[in-house]
Protein backbone atom coordinates (compact mmCIF):
# COMPACT_ATOMS: atom_id res chain seq x y z
CA UNK A 1 0.00 0.00 0.00
CA UNK A 2 0.52 3.65 -0.74
CA UNK A 3 3.95 2.71 -3.37
CA UNK A 4 4.97 5.43 -5.11
CA UNK A 5 7.01 4.37 -8.55
CA UNK A 6 8.60 6.46 -10.86
CA UNK A 7 10.42 6.47 -14.07
CA UNK A 8 12.02 8.99 -16.50
CA UNK A 9 13.55 6.70 -19.59
CA UNK A 10 11.94 5.50 -22.52
CA UNK A 11 9.98 2.39 -22.80
CA UNK A 12 9.65 2.22 -19.52
CA UNK A 13 7.00 -0.34 -17.31
CA UNK A 14 5.91 0.08 -13.75
CA UNK A 15 2.82 -1.88 -11.97
CA UNK A 16 1.83 -1.31 -8.68
CA UNK A 17 -0.93 -3.71 -6.69
CA UNK A 18 -1.68 -1.91 -3.36
CA UNK A 19 -3.82 0.82 -2.46
CA UNK A 20 -3.04 4.88 -2.93
CA UNK A 21 -0.44 3.85 -5.32
CA UNK A 22 1.44 6.11 -7.33
CA UNK A 23 2.90 6.01 -10.74
CA UNK A 24 4.78 8.25 -13.34
CA UNK A 25 6.42 7.93 -16.18
CA UNK A 26 8.20 10.71 -18.64
CA UNK A 27 9.22 8.61 -21.66
CA UNK A 28 7.75 7.43 -24.62
CA UNK A 29 6.07 4.11 -24.76
CA UNK A 30 5.88 4.10 -21.44
CA UNK A 31 3.11 1.49 -19.16
CA UNK A 32 1.71 2.11 -16.34
CA UNK A 33 -0.79 -0.28 -14.14
CA UNK A 34 -2.27 0.01 -10.76
CA UNK A 35 -4.75 -2.49 -9.32
CA UNK A 36 -5.34 -1.06 -5.78
CA UNK A 37 -8.30 1.84 -5.11
CA UNK A 38 -7.26 5.24 -5.24
CA UNK A 39 -4.29 4.79 -7.38
CA UNK A 40 -2.84 8.02 -9.44
CA UNK A 41 -0.83 6.82 -12.85
CA UNK A 42 0.43 10.08 -14.87
CA UNK A 43 2.51 9.44 -18.11
CA UNK A 44 3.93 12.40 -20.09
CA UNK A 45 5.38 10.24 -22.97
CA UNK A 46 4.06 9.58 -26.52
CA UNK A 47 2.26 6.08 -27.00
CA UNK A 48 1.82 5.55 -23.35
CA UNK A 49 -0.65 3.14 -22.10
CA UNK A 50 -2.27 3.32 -18.65
CA UNK A 51 -4.49 1.37 -16.75
CA UNK A 52 -6.23 0.68 -13.46
CA UNK A 53 -8.46 -1.52 -11.49
CA UNK A 54 -8.75 -0.05 -8.43
CA UNK A 55 -12.48 2.13 -7.46
CA UNK A 56 -11.79 5.88 -7.29
CA UNK A 57 -8.13 5.62 -9.65
CA UNK A 58 -6.93 8.58 -11.96
CA UNK A 59 -5.39 8.49 -14.92
CA UNK A 60 -3.63 11.21 -16.71
CA UNK A 61 -1.64 11.04 -19.93
CA UNK A 62 -0.13 13.94 -21.78
CA UNK A 63 1.82 12.69 -24.72
CA UNK A 64 0.31 11.83 -28.45
CA UNK A 65 -1.35 8.32 -29.15
CA UNK A 66 -1.49 7.67 -25.56
CA UNK A 67 -4.23 4.62 -24.33
CA UNK A 68 -6.22 5.09 -20.66
CA UNK A 69 -8.25 2.16 -19.58
CA UNK A 70 -10.14 1.88 -16.03
CA UNK A 71 -12.39 -0.83 -14.82
CA UNK A 72 -12.70 0.71 -11.51
CA UNK A 73 -16.08 2.13 -10.06
CA UNK A 74 -15.66 6.06 -10.31
CA UNK A 75 -12.40 6.29 -11.98
CA UNK A 76 -11.45 9.63 -13.28
CA UNK A 77 -9.30 9.57 -17.00
CA UNK A 78 -8.06 12.31 -18.60
CA UNK A 79 -5.57 12.70 -21.77
CA UNK A 80 -4.48 15.95 -22.77
CA UNK A 81 -2.22 14.75 -25.73
CA UNK A 82 -3.73 14.47 -29.46
CA UNK A 83 -5.74 10.83 -30.32
CA UNK A 84 -5.31 9.16 -27.46
CA UNK A 85 -7.91 7.09 -26.60
CA UNK A 86 -9.86 6.21 -23.50
CA UNK A 87 -12.07 3.56 -22.21
CA UNK A 88 -13.81 2.55 -19.05
CA UNK A 89 -15.83 -0.32 -18.12
CA UNK A 90 -17.19 0.89 -14.51
CA UNK A 91 -20.00 2.53 -12.43
CA UNK A 92 -19.65 6.79 -12.23
CA UNK A 93 -16.43 7.41 -14.03
CA UNK A 94 -15.91 10.38 -16.02
CA UNK A 95 -13.25 11.11 -18.81
CA UNK A 96 -11.87 14.36 -20.64
CA UNK A 97 -9.57 14.81 -23.29
CA UNK A 98 -7.70 16.65 -26.30
CA UNK A 99 -9.10 17.16 -29.90
CA UNK A 100 -8.71 14.00 -31.58
CA UNK A 101 -9.19 11.45 -28.27
CA UNK A 102 -11.76 8.53 -28.79
CA UNK A 103 -13.75 8.34 -25.45
CA UNK A 104 -15.88 5.13 -24.67
CA UNK A 105 -17.49 4.79 -20.59
CA UNK A 106 -19.65 2.07 -19.92
CA UNK A 107 -23.23 2.97 -18.62
CA UNK A 108 -24.98 1.23 -15.41
CA UNK A 109 -28.55 1.28 -14.16
CA UNK A 110 -29.46 1.64 -10.59
CA UNK A 111 -28.87 -2.03 -9.84
CA UNK A 112 -25.38 -2.03 -11.59
CA UNK A 113 -25.99 -3.97 -14.16
CA UNK A 114 -24.06 -2.56 -17.32
CA UNK A 115 -26.75 -1.10 -20.20
CA UNK A 116 -24.43 -0.15 -22.99
CA UNK A 117 -21.49 2.03 -23.75
CA UNK A 118 -21.58 5.74 -25.00
CA UNK A 119 -18.65 6.56 -27.55
CA UNK A 120 -17.38 9.77 -28.86
CA UNK A 121 -14.66 11.42 -30.37
CA UNK A 122 -13.78 14.72 -29.07
CA UNK A 123 -14.25 17.34 -32.04
CA UNK A 124 -17.18 15.67 -33.01
CA UNK A 125 -20.45 15.87 -31.77
CA UNK A 126 -20.42 19.11 -29.62
CA UNK A 127 -17.69 16.83 -27.59
CA UNK A 128 -15.23 20.03 -26.16
CA UNK A 129 -11.68 19.27 -25.25
CA UNK A 130 -10.89 19.22 -21.63
CA UNK A 131 -14.21 18.66 -20.75
CA UNK A 132 -15.18 16.08 -17.95
CA UNK A 133 -17.75 13.92 -19.56
CA UNK A 134 -19.73 10.32 -18.09
CA UNK A 135 -22.40 8.46 -20.13
CA UNK A 136 -26.02 9.15 -19.73
CA UNK A 137 -28.62 7.52 -22.23
CA UNK A 138 -26.33 6.26 -24.37
CA UNK A 139 -24.14 9.40 -25.36
CA UNK A 140 -21.40 11.37 -23.40
CA UNK A 141 -22.94 14.13 -21.31
CA UNK A 142 -20.70 17.06 -19.56
CA UNK A 143 -20.27 15.67 -15.56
Amino acid sequence: DSSQLAASGDYSRLAASGHYSRLAASGHYSRLAASGNSSRLAASGDSSQLAASGDSSQLAASGDYSRLAASGNSSRLAASGKNSVIAAGAPNCTASGAMGTHIALAEFDGGGKCIGFAIGKIGEGGLEPDVAYRASGGKLVKA
